[in-house]
């Protein structure tokens, strides 16, 4: 009887229709380095945009599954345990529909599937409109990820606009803007708090308090012994 590894890494690619996940999920199963352990690759696709996976050009197609999910009731744990059992598989890659809550995935995971690294994409031509009307999924899809990357960006798009709505979510993940020549400019725009950290008493505005909450989880250290005076 077949049995699950004991740890099986998970490679999540997040974002939006079109923001650019397949393209990059199909060059990395194309690099040698990503393949060159031999290991059984189960590709999971649950959404299916205008660009399609080329299979034979992996650099070991014969060691990857591609199995598409259209319907969110099958993302459960009996269901992904069925499709790595049956292909052997010792890491799952991952690109995952955008209208659907990580949550769901996280909750179907079988036991041993641990989280390796989780990107997100997003077009930089339509993020601010993604994100006025679709907020929930922006916030969703960046609040747990490692790296945000802004696909099609050109100078005419204000970085500090897209940088403003990702640090608002994470303080962690590195921000990179790609262009479409391939050229990539990494985020170095320095975050200065909303409020005062040196003063005798830190005042906190209702507006900040999300600001100081995240910085106090991420950067303990700076507040011990330090008065704080905020609405609870």
């Amino acid at each position: 009887m077949k049995k699950l590894p004991k740890e099986t890494p998970v490679y999540l690619f997040l974002g939006f229709l079109e923001s650019g996940k397949t393209k990059f999920i199909q060059e990395t199963l194309e690099d040698e380095r990503f393949s060159q352990d031999n290991e059984k690759t189960l590709l999971l696709v649950t959404e299916e945009g205008i660009e399609d996976y080329q299979t034979i050009r992996f650099a070991k197609a014969e060691n990857v599954e591609l199995v598409v999910i259209e319907d969110k009731e099958q993302l459960t744990e009996e269901y992904l345990t069925k499709l790595q059992l049956e292909c052997g598989a010792e890491r799952v890659v991952v690109e995952y529909n955008g209208t659907w809550m990580l949550e769901d995935f996280f909750n179907a995971m079988p036991e041993g599937w641990i989280i390796n690294q989780i990107m997100t994409f997003f077009d930089a031509t339509t993020f601010l409109n993604y994100n006025a009307n679709m907020r929930q999924f922006t916030f969703d899809k960046i609040q747990n990820t490692q790296l945000v990357v802004f696909n099609r960006y050109v100078d005419s798009i204000d970085k500090m606009e897209l940088h403003k709505i990702v640090r608002g979510i994470s303080r962690r993940c590195d921000i990179v803007y790609e262009r479409t020549n391939g050229q990539a400019d990494f985020d170095d725009i320095e975050d200065p708090l909303p409020f005062d950290i040196d003063a005798p008493v830190i005042q906190i505005e209702d507006k900040d308090y999300a600001f100081f909450y995240r910085d106090l989880t991420e950067n303990l250290e700076a507040y011990i012994g330090k008065k704080v005076k905020f609405k609870g």
